[in-house]
């Protein structure tokens, strides 16, 4: 695996596990792992291993956190590529869904890093990369701007960081974009 797409994999692990931490809760009290399986962060990364599965929390102890609701955001913004493609899956139909996303992906970036991905490809690719970026920004600010008086100071800091995270990866799909654009 080259150099690129770690950073890509690992930006993309870190700005999740960003929107993960905003999602749902993660005290002391609330850090056994859901009935329904696995966390997403659990396999690598000791950073997140208190994180719940996304929908196995209450309401209530949302809004004693002061966090938002996964499902709320998801009512809200269901075309947004975040469920698809990086929120934890909520049963095997959508996880067997992501996982062939995130192949198909692969195989369009390998394609393009080889120098055989046609331009329509290229522009499948860096379209759904930049619609993922734009989508990630888009649950923060609803997140920052609607949800005001659910976030805590912890919470804002890391919409903060995340926006920053997300805006710097946008920027750099889209010049990573116009740079294979140029070469075809």
């Amino acid at each position: 695996m080259s150099f690129r797409k770690i950073t890509i994999l690992v930006s993309a692990l870190l700005g999740a596990g960003i929107l993960l931490l905003l999602l749902v809760p993660s005290s002391s009290k609330n850090a056994a792992v859901s009935n329904s399986g696995k966390n997403v962060f659990s396999e690598g990364f000791s950073t997140f291993s208190n994180i719940l599965s996304l929908g196995s929390f209450s309401s209530s102890s949302n809004e004693e956190e002061g966090l938002i609701p996964a499902s709320l955001l998801r009512n809200e913004t269901p075309d947004n590529l975040y469920w698809a493609a990086v929120a934890t899956p909520r049963d095997a139909a959508e996880s067997k869904a992501q996982n062939e996303l995130r192949e198909d992906w692969a195989a369009l970036y390998g394609k393009i890093y080889s120098g055989k991905a046609t331009r329509k490809e290229i522009d499948e690719y860096y379209t759904t990369q930049i619609k993922l970026q734009e989508d990630q920004l888009e649950l923060l600010k609803i997140m920052e701007d609607r949800y005001p008086e659910r976030l805590n100071d912890d919470s804002r800091r890391m919409i903060l960081a995340g926006k920053e995270l997300y805006a710097k990866k946008l920027k750099d799909v889209k010049n990573e974009y116009e740079k294979h654009i140029n070469q075809k």
